[in-house]
């Protein structure tokens, strides 16, 4: 371990521990890529953080907190955003796809179908919304709450983005990109290393290696004057993502809402030690050994090379802002609809979460979104 590396907490020894240890060891460099480890505490079959959706509270009594964890004003907002670009950017055209990818428990999916249906509008007959999940447990649990939710017709569970392709649509996933996995570099001695998952005595630790080969390309674009010990994070899987989401449509919207920067800010000199963020019981940690399996780990998403893999695969980059201009734009039409009404409580209950989601200091700057488009 770098001498420079501070002290951490013992691993604790959970399930997904003893399989983490036998990946370690049959590796020949007896480490592995972080990207690697991070994927297997997240999504390991049974056994990873998001192995099922009914175990991860969100919200006040879950380890963090969502925009849809607000209340279902989030997902009322975007469906007034749906709307609207449905009858103008795409003539009401009958059926529509809507295409969501990391929906977790389907909470924002039935906030959007209910929001349309309280609206009135149209768009609730017309739409089709197809939700993707590799993980078969997690569409056999999805399916059943739809069904309790009245909303089965409504829903299409599918395994893969391919599975979900249509002539046009919409894509929207809301904090998707901050769980896939990264990889960790660090810059040491005047040469950029890969941060690399080993053991030590009977414990997780950080490893120096070198820096691979299919990393330097991500360590050459973050530019010179790089401080001694930087360290920061590359997501390669993000940009293959991007590559695959853009084929979903010959004619759509892609809406990616997440928490993150442009690469300017993402390598800001003083952001030394990255953005990788560990939950647990509302705890922040800094420290994604501490039990595997047991926390959520996150990375922000560096929306300059998000955007670069969207032009790359033929997509432009129609808007890019933050979540209190999006959501103010999406919210016109129910503002307008309530001038010269007296508030009454359930006006009064979604003005309160509609202050919450677009407040600067609170979900309106940390959260951006970035809209991309084909075919339009």
């Amino acid at each position: 371990m770098c001498e420079d590396t501070p002290p951490e907490p013992k691993s604790q020894d959970t399930r997904l521990l003893k399989q983490v240890f036998q990946r370690i060891q049959e590796n020949l460099t007896k480490s592995i890529p972080f990207s690697e480890y991070m994927e297997m505490a997240l999504y390991a079959p049974e056994l990873g953080y998001y192995a099922f959706p009914e175990a991860r509270s969100i919200g006040r009594r879950g380890d963090f907190y969502t925009s849809v964890s607000v209340g279902d004003t989030f997902g009322f907002l975007l469906g007034q955003r749906l709307i609207l670009e449905w009858e103008v950017s795409f003539g009401k055209t009958d059926p529509f796809v809507v295409v969501e990818q990391g929906a977790h428990d389907g909470q924002l999916a039935c906030d959007i179908l209910d929001g349309l249906r309280i609206a009135g509008s149209p768009l609730f007959e017309a739409i089709e919304y197809r939700i993707v999940d590799p993980r078969e447990e997690t569409r056999r649990w999805l399916a059943e709450r739809f069904e309790s939710e009245g909303l089965a017709r409504k829903v299409q569970l599918v395994a893969s983005l391919e599975q979900a392709r249509a002539g046009q649509g919409i894509f929207l996933s809301n904090e998707l990109q901050d769980a896939f996995p990264v990889r960790r570099i660090r810059f040491e001695n005047g040469e950029w290393k890969e941060w690399q998952v080993g053991i030590e005595g009977d414990e997780l630790s950080w490893v120096l290696r070198a820096l691979p080969d299919e990393l330097e390309p991500y360590a050459a674009a973050i530019g010179s004057g790089i401080k001694e010990g930087y360290t920061t994070e590359v997501c390669p899987a993000a940009l293959a993502w991007m590559s695959k989401a853009a084929r979903l449509f010959e004619k759509g919207l892609w809406w990616v809402i997440d928490y993150g920067y442009g690469s300017d800010d993402y390598y800001a000199p003083h952001r030394t030690d990255g953005t990788l963020r560990c939950y647990r019981n509302h705890r922040a940690t800094e420290n994604p050994f501490e039990a595997p399996g047991d926390l959520d780990i996150t990375a922000h998403v560096n929306f300059t090379d998000l955007r670069k893999a969207a032009e790359a695969a033929g997509l432009k980059e129609r808007l890019f802002t933050d979540q209190h201009h999006f959501l103010i734009e999406a919210a016109k039409p129910w503002l307008l609809s309530m001038e010269g009404k007296p508030p009454g409580p359930e006006v009064a209950r979604r003005m309160r979460q509609f202050q919450t989601l677009t407040h600067p200091s609170i979900m309106g700057q940390q959260f951006k979104v970035a809209e991309y488009s084909c075919g339009i």
